[in-house]
């Protein structure tokens, strides 16, 4: 590296040594076009991690020639190509609009770890793409700071200042004079810095040198700020567990709306008609109804995960975790009064993170609990499914959700709304235009009244699948499960009529024998009890 007593004088253009961190108004979000449904409006699809290509050596070693950055502490990992010709901007337009982010994806996303990232922008338009990445649930542990001057003030500031985990670089240099600035910039960067260079020109060329002289990532914009939360999580993610499947909560407007219901069939028509490696977790300790609606007379479960959450790895998920089907696992609660509930935030994220690395999508069947912990569930899930019915209390009620979850998660699809028992009181109940109209939104899912259906399923333990008369409403579950798995809403997937087998082994763990041969129901169980 260059010695920085050696260096050749700093441009005039650069700042003061101390570069003055600025503010920046938040600009609202972009939102997708909404997609044609047959049952309703559907909500926009959400966005998915950026394609990666194999990523070249990280940064160049202590003893490598001169130029490149102090290695990272982690090993292998993936870049980001630059973007197409066709989203590079004119130098003469920097008034660029703002693209969307990348398209749905199979995985999910959680929070960035507790680290710190400076910015050092040349224009107010990337800084201002920068600082709404700050309002984003994914930032919330980072510290982020956003100075202007470009690449020269990183340099002057770095002479004096520690250098954080990330760096992010605007420049608009090309040629010998860049790369004589990230010379200087690499002398002064300590052990493990990253560094993502935002730049003007989309050259493939200059993308490969600059990973080969140690920069982790090269962007081009215009681009969306949660397309570069995406990059930075990809630099930041632990090489030996990359997956990270997909969470959706399922949350009722109100008590009694059939949320629980409506999650439990939607996670049998993911797994057994559309064939989607699914994990189903009930988090309602002291009412969940998971067990009996899949008849498991559970006593262990949520409360064994809640209890010991930093002992939660796959043995323990494995030994918790009932297997119902081949495609479908299911983490029941117990049910019972007799243990206080856990209320700590961290326990339940530790819960759902841990179930996330190992199953390629979770569903979630919250309690209507308003507390730290399903705040934070539901602003961290990557799809939140509200259930309401036609009434006052439940307009209301879904009004100031999903109020609340636009403001939490900006850069997130919206939730996708579901009307339940429509038609009970054709005389008083809110119309379903109007319900849509006051909150906001049309419902992409709107399920006729039909008690006896859901009686039927309900006390026998068994699916809407084996019940005849509920066809037409399985075909909106799968409706709503296609859009969970895909991203899309497309035409439902016709019921078959057929449920298949449960699994053997760990399936029939706790249940009787005639629960797992299906010849008699855990309600017929609970009555002989009395």
């Amino acid at each position: 590296m260059t010695n920085p007593s050696q260096l050749p004088p700093i441009p005039q253009q650069v700042p003061a040594p101390q570069p003055t961190q600025v503010p920046f108004p938040q600009a609202p979000m972009a939102q997708a076009a909404p997609m044609p449904s047959p049952y309703g409006q559907p909500q926009p699809a959400q966005a998915a991690p950026t394609p990666t290509v194999p990523a070249p050596p990280m940064g160049a070693a202590p003893n490598a020639a001169p130029g490149g950055f102090p290695p990272p502490p982690q090993g292998q990992t993936q870049m980001q190509p630059p973007m197409p010709s066709s989203a590079t901007p004119s130098a003469a337009t920097p008034n660029y609009p703002m693209p969307s982010p990348e398209p749905f994806g199979d995985g999910g996303e959680v929070a960035l770890p507790n680290i710190a990232i400076q910015a050092f922008c040349e224009r107010s338009e990337t800084a201002g793409s920068i600082h709404e990445m700050s309002r984003d649930w994914r930032m919330k542990r980072t510290n982020l700071k956003i100075f202007m001057g470009g690449l020269p003030a990183a340099v002057d500031y770095y002479h004096k200042e520690s250098t954080p985990a990330l760096i992010l670089i605007e420049s608009g240099m090309r040629g010998p004079e860049l790369f004589a600035q990230l010379e200087q910039l690499a002398s002064v960067c300590d052990e493990g810095t990253q560094v993502i260079m935002i730049g003007a020109a989309n050259d493939i060329k200059l993308y490969r040198q600059l990973l080969e002289k140690g920069v982790s990532d090269y962007i081009v914009p215009p681009f969306h700020p949660l397309s570069m939360i995406r990059t930075i999580s990809e630099r930041f993610t632990d090489p030996e567990k990359p997956f990270t499947g997909r969470v959706a909560a399922f949350f009722g407007a109100k008590g009694g709306v059939g949320s629980s219901t409506i999650a439990h069939n939607i996670a049998w028509c993911l797994a057994e008609v559309i064939g989607q490696e699914t994990s189903l977790v009930d988090l309602d300790s002291s009412w969940g109804t998971t067990g009996l609606d899949f008849a498991y007379d559970a006593t262990q479960g949520l409360e064994e995960a809640l209890a010991q959450p930093d002992r939660l790895d796959d043995t323990l998920l494995d030994r918790i975790m009932l297997r119902h089907t081949a495609k479908l696992s299911i983490l029941p609660a117990s049910g019972t009064l007799d243990n206080s509930p856990v209320m700590k935030s961290e326990a339940f994220e530790t819960v759902v993170n841990s179930i996330r690395k190992i199953s390629p999508l979770t569903l979630l069947d919250m309690p209507h609990y308003w507390c730290d912990w399903t705040r934070t569930v539901l602003t961290s899930a990557d799809d939140v499914i509200i259930t309401a019915n036609c009434d006052l209390a439940n307009l209301r009620n879904t009004k100031n959700l999903i109020d609340h979850l636009k403001a939490e998660r900006p850069n997130d699809a919206l939730p996708i709304l579901i009307l339940n028992q429509v038609g009970r009181s054709k005389n008083h109940e809110i119309s379903v235009k109007d319900f849509g109209a006051a909150v906001g939104m049309d419902p992409a899912l709107v399920v006729p009244f039909d008690p006896d259906s859901f009686f039927e399923a309900a006390n026998d333990g068994k699916m809407l699948t084996d019940v005849k008369s509920a066809a037409t409403i399985v075909n909106g579950m799968n409706y709503i499960a296609t859009r969970l798995k895909t991203g899309q809403f497309a035409a439902p997937v016709e019921n078959t009529g057929k449920r298949s087998g449960k699994g053997k082994g760990k399936a029939g763990k706790g249940a009787s024998p005639k629960d797992k041969g299906g010849k008699s129901s855990l309600f017929s169980k609970l009555k002989k009890r009395k």
